[in-house]
């Protein structure tokens, strides 16, 4: 990992660089404060531009995702930047609130898997975690759903987020796990994907990437139910799409074997409800 460069008053700026997981690129990403009110935004280096350097930016909104396979992008006329959700998870989790997120390359560079990578940039910074507190009500159960996968979002007195996980492997089986505001940040945040080893070998991560084999894992996991809890990580990044931190909303938040593609449809109908709410 890359020092990183810091200037803190009221606003606070880091500079990273790592490597593309899929692109196999060294990747530059500056993470800044945005002006208020303007929200969490994205801008993209568009690589078609030869011979002037030009970016492309965008919101982290739903209306921006252009593709949910494996993981989520977003894209504006003809640029895309894949891997957002680890980094939207970390924002949230951090409380803040506008960010200007500005990447010279096609992806956010993966790390360990997790979001803590960037936890540790923030702390680095000296930008400190303010828990954000749920002032956002929610009127009705919204919910998506496909055969025995759904996602609800049930109005409560505060946040929280629920994962059931099912698969059919003897080290993850069924299981349940649960995230709010009074738990600490590392409990989801230091939490690594995954996939099976075949699928890494495939996409060149198997050095660097937790993978599945058919009877247990290729590394040491942080957690015993480390696979849950990356679900969480990936749900509350994917909410955060709503235009707003996940979570102000009073609501609980109750995935079974929900997804990507589940979340943001999720993200999608909730954007007005808690929009109209603020």
């Amino acid at each position: 990992m890359k020092s990183p460069s810091v200037s803190v008053r009221d606003t606070f700026r880091v500079e990273y660089k790592g490597r593309g997981a899929t692109s196999k690129k060294d990747i530059a990403v500056i993470i800044e404060s945005g002006l208020p009110g303007s929200g969490i935004n994205f801008s993209v280096l568009d690589a078609r531009e030869q011979a002037n350097v030009a970016y492309v930016t965008f919101p982290a909104r739903a209306a921006s995702v252009v593709n949910t396979m494996r993981n989520v992008t977003l894209g504006k006329d003809g640029v895309r930047l894949c891997i957002v959700e680890h980094i939207l998870c970390a924002v949230a989790i951090w409380g803040l609130e506008d960010v200007l997120i500005t990447v010279d390359g096609p992806e956010l560079p993966l790390g360990d898997g997790s979001a803590n990578f960037f936890i540790e940039l923030f702390q680095a910074a000296g930008v400190e975690r303010r828990v954000p507190e749920a002032d956002i009500e929610l009127t009705e159960t919204v919910t998506v759903g496909s055969g025995d996968r759904m996602i609800l979002a049930v109005p409560d007195s505060k946040f929280s987020l629920t994962y059931l996980m099912d698969w059919d492997h003897p080290k993850i089986g069924r299981k349940w796990q649960t995230f709010d505001a009074s738990k600490a940040p590392e409990e989801i945040a230091t939490a690594r994907t995954f996939a099976s080893l075949k699928e890494h070998q495939m996409l060149g991560l198997a050095d660097d990437s937790v993978s599945l084999t058919e009877d247990g894992f290729t590394k040491p996991l942080h957690f015993e139910d480390e696979p849950v809890r990356h679900k969480l990580l990936d749900l509350l990044g994917d909410l955060t799409l709503i235009g707003v931190n996940p979570m102000r909303v009073k609501a609980k938040f109750i995935s079974i074997k929900g997804g990507h593609e589940m979340d943001v449809q999720l993200a999608r109908k909730l954007e007005p409800l808690v929009n109209a709410a603020k």
